[in-house]
């Protein structure tokens, strides 16, 4: 009798066991909030060394986490770079990433190009968890496969449950006031006067021979001058029309989109997802369309700064991160979130606007900007705090990529990465809590497209990190910003230098790359650097190219439109 009790009460005892293993309290498993910022250089935040745009709620993050000193994207411009934070992944292995004439990033909404859906984002790994996904703000990785409803490549396709915001990005020629200027309307003239100079010469030319009358040729000039002038005179308007959308989940709300006051309407709506999901676990990214121009702020942040329009909206950005932050503490889950602050690349040193101002953010004093390859394009300024995790005001000189989110976040949450294919985010936990002095990434590539640029080296011993580069952009004389373009520094052809032997930089001591140094007395270094990265480059297997023809092509079936035949409406 007294066995028989004594196996109930064994059995008993190992059930419950067993049911506290599976029911692990929600409290148990941290939020995540993924702050990622558009264009923000690594200069322009007070804790990365700015005396002159206030930061403090983003301060007031380093002073109670890890300030991430050296800290990469995973490439230089926003498709690639947000493709590979997502899925842990260079761009490359999932086409997301460019050849020679393409374009860099997606430049419309109406393709057929995207984030392909066997990709495993980190969203879909926390939402198979139980979390509850959201993104607020830009997306730019795809809208429509087959036609302008569809939304296969939307985030609710790629693990969360809910979005709002835009499809694609904030650009200037398009979205912006009239006071940004355009680049876009200014390529518009640039090739429209020589056609209308080139069409006057033909009609004249072919009156002086005597092939048309006079009154013929005024005529034929007059509707040449009209038709012209059409692409110049409603161009921007078509294109803003097009691109300048915004969502929430797959309905278009607004078109075109209205951007004064588009981060207090972010901010609002992060808010009420994280008290709307503040009893279980969660997952927010804020994807800030700032500080990407069109440079746009609500009416209390205008002249808000001592550095004019840009300064204002990285002040607009920062109080929104501080609202956010406060939510989180009025809610009582603050100390049980993970939150990680990041730039998705370095800031566009081409950006000037018709009336000169600068309209880019600062690299301090690296070197370069976006879409290169130097330091001051790829390295963002960087914060993950963790309360009780995390020490407070530690600083990492370490290297890490901003796609080792996906790593780190998913072992946080006890979840396992894809076996099935090669994963290059690391998990950074062990350096954030100090229990690791190294980094885990012994060698990182720098891409631009398909092209690795430079390759970043971190021996297992010693404490030196090395940097070469094989690839640099082809500058402006005089200047670090590339030759001009309609877009960004390009990665093929005329566009760039390739360096044989490589530009070496100890870039642990030297991470402005001042002092390059003399490849013949570090052969065993480029040595290594080279077998890395052609064992690397043999890993990488062919994929549908997202970025080239036919996928990232304007297709009419695919634009989306909220009112049809008007493709015009104001969120409610």
């Amino acid at each position: 009798m007294i066995q028989n009790f004594m196996f109930l009460a064994l059995v008993y005892l190992l059930s419950q066991c067993v049911v506290s293993a599976e029911v692990t309290p929600a409290a148990e498993r941290p939020n995540f909030v993924v702050f990622l910022v558009d264009d923000l250089g690594i200069g322009d935040i007070g804790c990365f060394g700015n005396d002159t745009i206030k930061t403090p709620n983003i301060d007031n993050l380093a002073s109670h986490g890890a300030k991430l000193n050296h800290n990469l994207a995973p490439e230089s411009v926003c498709t690639p770079s947000r493709a590979a934070t997502l899925t842990g992944r260079y761009a490359i292995r999932s086409g997301m990433a460019s050849g020679p004439g393409e374009m860099r990033m997606f430049i419309n909404i109406a393709t057929s190009g995207g984030l392909p859906s066997n990709e495993t984002t980190i969203a879909e790994i926390l939402q198979e968890s139980g979390y509850k996904t959201g993104v607020i703000g830009k997306w730019h990785l795809g809208l429509n496969c087959n036609d302008n409803k569809d939304g296969c490549y939307l985030p609710m396709n790629n693990g969360f449950d809910e979005f709002y915001g835009l499809p694609m990005t904030n650009i200037r020629a398009a979205c912006g006031s009239i006071e940004d200027g355009s680049k876009f309307e200014t390529y518009l003239w640039t090739l429209g006067k020589p056609l209308m100079i080139s069409s006057v010469i033909f009609w004249l030319a072919l009156m002086w021979v005597g092939f048309l009358s006079r009154k013929t040729t005024f005529l034929l000039m007059f509707f040449s001058m009209v038709i012209l002038s059409i692409p110049l005179l409603f161009g921007k308007w078509a294109y803003a029309q097009s691109i300048c959308v915004l969502m929430r989940g797959y309905d278009v709300i607004e078109q075109p989109l209205i951007l004064e006051n588009l981060t207090i309407r972010f901010t609002d709506e992060a808010k009420r997802f994280i008290y709307k999901n503040k009893e279980e676990p969660f997952f927010l990214f804020m994807s800030y369309a700032k500080v990407h121009t069109s440079l746009f702020s609500s009416p209390q942040f205008k002249g808000h700064s001592v550095h004019g329009r840009y300064g204002d909206n990285v002040e607009e950005m920062d109080w929104s991160v501080g609202e956010i932050v406060s939510s989180l503490e009025r809610e009582n889950i603050l100390d049980n979130t993970f939150i990680y602050f990041t730039s998705d690349h370095g800031p566009f040193l081409e950006e000037v606007v018709d009336s000169g101002e600068y309209c880019g953010g600062s690299t301090g004093l690296y070197r370069g900007g976006k879409g290169q390859s130097w330091e001051g394009g790829i390295r963002v300024p960087t914060i993950a705090m963790w309360k009780n995790h995390i020490p407070e005001g530690i600083t990492i000189n370490e290297a890490t990529s901003t796609m080792d989110i996906f790593t780190t976040m998913a072992q946080i949450a006890g979840r396992d990465i894809p076996n099935d294919r090669i994963v290059d985010s690391k998990n950074i936990l062990p350096l954030l809590t100090q229990e690791v002095a190294v980094s885990p990434h012994q060698f990182m590539f720098h891409y631009c497209g398909h092209a690795i640029q430079a390759v970043r080296y971190r021996p297992l011993t010693g404490n030196v990190t090395w940097k070469a580069h094989f690839i640099t952009p082809n500058w402006d004389p005089g200047t670090e910003a590339c030759v001009s373009t309609l877009s960004t520094c390009l990665c093929f052809g005329k566009h760039v230098i390739h360096q044989d032997p490589p530009l070496l930089y100890d870039i642990t001591n030297d991470p402005y790359e001042r002092h390059q140094l003399d490849t013949t007395q570090y052969e065993d270094i480029i040595t290594k650097i080279k077998e890395a990265m052609k064992k690397h480059t043999q890993g990488i297997k062919p994929v549908p190219n997202q970025m080239g023809y036919p996928n990232a092509w304007w297709s009419p079936r695919r634009q989306p439109c909220c009112n049809f035949p008007y493709c015009s409406c104001i969120e409610s």
